[in-house]
This record gives C-alpha cells, structure tokens and sequence, in this order.
C-alpha cells in the first residue's frame, strides 16, 4: 500500500487529461480523485492523503484510455451518483440522469405524509428511482420491473449496497402485464427518436444501451399508451402515474392521459424549462 496526496494526485490526473480534454480535464480529475481517495473537492484541495494500492497508478491508465475513446466517465469507473448516492452503472443500465432526480422530487412531494402506499417502477434500470424512494421515504412498499435480467441483477445489487428494501422483477411490459394493483406507477421509458441519434453525442450512441433510450420514429408514444392502459387496471382509485417524457411530446401524452380519463393531468417542466414530466390521477 502506498500513502498518496490527494492534491498532488489531482495535479497529475489533470495534466494527463489537458491535452485530450482542455475544458474538462479539471471536473473529470476530480471525479477521478475523489472515486479513489473518497475525499470530497474540499478535502483534495486541502492536499489530504489516502492510503492506495500501488496498481492505482495503472488504473489511472486505464480509465484516461477509455475517456479519450469517448466512454462516459461513470462506466470507467462502474458508478454514477444519483440523489447524493453511489450507484453502480454497467453496459446494460443508462446512467442515471438530473431530470430523473426532479422526478423521484415530485414523487417524494406527493407521498410525503402518507403511508403503506405500494409503489411500482416501470423499466428500472440501475434501480434509482424504486431504491432512492424506499430510502427518502421509507414507510411505502416499492417494486420495479425491467425487461433485461442483466440489467436487474446490477438494481438489485444497488439494493444491497445501499440498504434499500425494493422487489424486482423481470418483466416485458409490452407482452405481459402486472399481477396486483398499486397506488403510484412510475416509468422513464424509452424515449428518444432514431431520428435523434445524430444529434447525440458519441459517448452515448457508443455506450448506452439502445434498448433503454431509443423507439421508432412512427411509432414515439408506443411505452406511454401501453403503460397507460395498464394503469387504468392497475392504479388502485385515487392512484397516479407519473413519467419522464420526451420534450417534444409533452401535449401528446398530457392527451393521452386524458383520453384514459384521468383527472389532475398535469406537465411539468425540467430546471432547464423543458418539458419532461406529466402525472395524472385515475378515479
């Protein structure tokens, strides 16, 4: 083992990134220290050391290599923070995003108060929002489904490393439906265009899993009309379902609600104005 700086750390780490990335070598080497050290910003700048194994110096290596090959940062390092919490990330989980955050806040708003209210994620990928609701709210029985056994099994493991009591399930929601009835549906399906792959950058198109973000230009609501009829047989009376939508689509699936007859529709914008959430409530 061997006693490192942590600034001196970030000096290096920073010097290796400048010549491939001039603008973000800075936040991308603190990430990086802060992952090995587990030292925040503060505590690096105020030069703390930490105690590493002497291979680190290789790991640096290795993750600087997959950085410069556009590889998303929190797949070289197999974890995205969501919530102020370590998740683990793999091939077959999207990173977890800041407009899912404002969505699990608007969820956490409506169930503040209440209790034993059963509670089902819809897609879940990394597990965020099921596991981050159990932890914030405690007190509701929460369940989550996804299509992709690979995809659960890194959920599950989220799960156990964060002490979150959440059943999850493989399930194809385009094929088969649930077998009980809830007070909150939730989903961030898939969502985006082909038609918008080109306008994407290459670290998600090379990535990310295209099953979890893409459907077909003819066919963009295919995920919210089936959730939706699902939801008018399995919300429990006064229930809600709520999802992360595609900007351009906030009035087709706000119409789409209403067509099922739910009350209380509403669409919500992102921190940036966009629209990217709609709830409604099913008599």
């Amino acid at each position: 083992m061997v006693n490192v700086s942590s600034y001196q750390f970030f000096k290096e780490v920073r010097e290796q990134l400048k010549e491939h990335f001039s603008e973000e070598a800075d936040s991308l080497a603190f990430i990086i220290v802060e992952h090995f050290s587990g030292f925040n910003k503060t505590e690096i700048i105020t030069d703390k050391s930490f105690i590493s194994d002497p291979k680190f110096e290789l790991q640096i290596k290795s993750i600087i290599e997959r950085l410069i090959k556009n590889e998303p940062i929190q797949y070289t390092l197999g974890r995205a923070y969501f919530y102020d919490r370590p998740f683990k990330v793999s091939v077959h989980t999207l990173i977890p995003r800041q407009e899912t955050e404002e969505l699990v806040h608007l969820i956490l708003t409506y169930v503040k108060g209440k209790q034993n209210l059963s509670i089902l994620d819809i897609g879940t990928g990394t597990g965020c929002i099921p596991i981050t609701l159990k932890l914030e709210a405690p007190f509701h029985k929460i369940e989550a489904i996804d299509i992709g056994q690979d995809t659960l099994e890194v959920a599950r493991e989220n799960a156990n490393n964060l002490g979150a009591e959440v059943a999850f399930k493989q399930l194809d929601i385009l094929e088969k439906e649930p077998s009980k009835s809830y007070d909150v549906i939730i989903s961030n399906p898939p969502y985006v265009l082909n038609s918008e792959k080109l306008a994407m950058k290459d670290n998600v198109l090379d990535y990310e899993p295209h099953l979890a973000l893409f459907v077909e230009n003819n066919n963009p609501l295919l995920f919210y009309k089936r959730i939706t009829e699902l939801s008018t047989q399995y919300l429990n009376p006064n229930g809600r379902l709520y999802f992360e939508i595609n900007e351009q689509f906030g009035n087709q699936v706000v119409g789409l609600l209403k067509e099922h007859s739910f009350n209380e529709v509403k669409l919500y914008q992102d921190l940036n104005g966009k629209d990217r959430f709609v709830s409604g409530s099913i008599s």
